[in-house]
Formats: C-alpha cells, structure tokens, sequence
C-alpha cells in the first residue's frame, strides 16, 4: 500500500472505531450501566389506605423494578411472589401477602407514569420514584 493510502485508511479506521466506541459508550448510559450505584424511591400501595414507603434505595445501575423488588425482600423481609410466563416475562402474584384476584392486581408506575412494560424490563435511572400500586376492586 502507498502510504497517502495508508493514511486514508488509517483515518478511516480511526474515526469507524471512534463512532463504535461512542455508541456503545451511549448505550451503557441510556440503560444505566456506569458501573455505579443508584437511589431510587420506592412506594408501595396496597389500595386499602396502607402505604410504605422505601425513600433513596440502593441498586447496582442497570437494575430493572423487578431487582428493585427482590432487593426489598432481601433487605426488609417483605415478602414479593412473581410467576413467570415463556415469551412475556414476569408477573407480579403478591406483595406482602396481598395477592391479585379477579377484580385487582398489581401495576407500576415510574416517576407518574404508568409502565408499558414489563417490570423484568424496565430499567430504573438514579433518582426514579417507583410506585406499586394494587389496582381495581
């Protein structure tokens, strides 16, 4: 090769790697990845006038509202049952003993706004305000 072909190539190369290195760099950050911890606010609404609150809780970035759930049980004994679905993902059964019926059953909402999927799936952003909520009846 000569070598302003060379050059060409090598600046070609260059700014290809750069672009790839940006957009996983981007990527990372969009689903939380920083390698970092995050606080998160938790609240959880039983639909009969009981509520608890979890202000500022700590996860690994990247976790979804479902690890935010487990890690509540871990940390706190508040027990959560989920069943798992091939090809959806999971369902929240019950927390705390409170189960879903007929009528009413568990739905989240993150920072106001309802959750459009699943909660395995749904990644959580430091600072995120989560609310459980059994709805119905």
């Amino acid at each position: 090769m000569k070598l302003p072909t060379l050059l060409l190539f090598g600046a070609l190369l260059g700014v290809f790697l750069t672009g790839l290195n940006t957009g996983l760099f981007l990527l990372r950050e969009e689903r939380g990845f920083n390698g970092g911890e995050i606080a998160v606010d938790l609240r959880i609404d039983y639909g009969s006038g009981d509520l608890q609150s979890f202000p500022a809780e700590s996860l690994r970035a990247g976790s979804a509202v479902l690890e935010l759930l487990e890690a509540l049980e871990e940390r706190y004994g508040v027990p959560v049952e989920t069943r798992k679905f091939s090809g959806v993902g999971v369902f929240v059964e019950a927390i705390h003993g409170v189960r879903n019926t007929e009528s009413s059953y568990w739905q989240y909402w993150v920072n106001g706004e309802y959750a459009r999927v699943g909660a395995g799936q749904y990644i959580l952003k430091d600072g995120d305000e989560v609310l459980w909520k059994r709805t119905g009846e």
